[in-house]
Formats: C-alpha cells, structure tokens, sequence
C-alpha cells in the first residue's frame, strides 16, 4: 500500500514550479500504478499553452475559476470547482486562470517527476525520475 501526504510532498523533489503553476505528484512512474496523480495550483491571471503529445489528462477542479480553449476546434469551456475535462486525443489547449485554480490532474502514462512544458507546451516522454 502507498501513504503520501501532500504537505510532505510540498517540500519534496515532488513539487515542481513553474511561472504559471505549481504541482505536487502524489503518485508517478515510479510507485507502479500506471497514472500519475498530481495537485496542480495555477496561478490566477495567468495564461498556459499545453499541448500533450505522449500523454492523455484528465482534471478535476476543486477551487477557483477558468477557462481551457481548445484549438484544433476553437472551443472554449468555462472551468471551475466540480468541473472536470479530459484532453482524450492529446488536444493541445490554452488554460486560462481568472483566479487561482487548484486541480487534481491525472496522466497516462504516468510522469516521471520533473516534467516541465517545452516551448511547444508539451512534457517530454523522458524527464528525470524521481522517487
């Protein structure tokens, strides 16, 4: 059985930042459960193109208010707590943060830790492991 904590994991390898967000993974390759599983804060006024190529997401929000435009079709969808999307056919999409956004986020095949998005928004299929 796997125990973790997201206040442990804040101040863990596990929590990385970047200019738009912040994420905590619970649960990535490495624990063997075939997904990853992350708390995911994006910060409010801020706007993240992503596009994932070599994995599927679904997220659900908890708290505050957004939106995510898909671009392949130019539709736009009003996110906020007990909303979820799943991005099932790699949709490469912008999130926008009215306010500060926290989400739990579930990926396929699971990340490895230290992910980060490109300049195309994407997460590379070989980031650095992390336990």
């Amino acid at each position: 059985m796997l125990v973790k904590k997201l206040e442990d994991l804040r101040t863990s390898p596990r929590h990385v930042r970047a200019d738009n967000w912040e994420s905590t993974r619970l649960l990535l390759a490495s624990d063997g459960m075939g997904f990853s599983l992350h708390v995911t804060r994006l910060f409010a006024g801020r706007e993240t193109r992503m596009w994932y190529q070599h994995h599927l997401e679904a997220v659900y929000c908890l708290e505050g208010e957004g939106e995510v435009h898909t671009l392949a079709d130019g539709a736009t969808y009003r996110i906020g707590p007990g909303t979820v999307y799943a991005l099932d056919r790699h949709d490469e999409h912008v999130l926008r943060a009215f306010s500060d956004m926290v989400c739990v986020c579930v990926f396929n095949p699971p990340l490895r830790g230290r992910e980060v998005h490109d300049e195309n928004g994407v997460y590379a299929p070989d980031a650095e492991a992390v336990s």
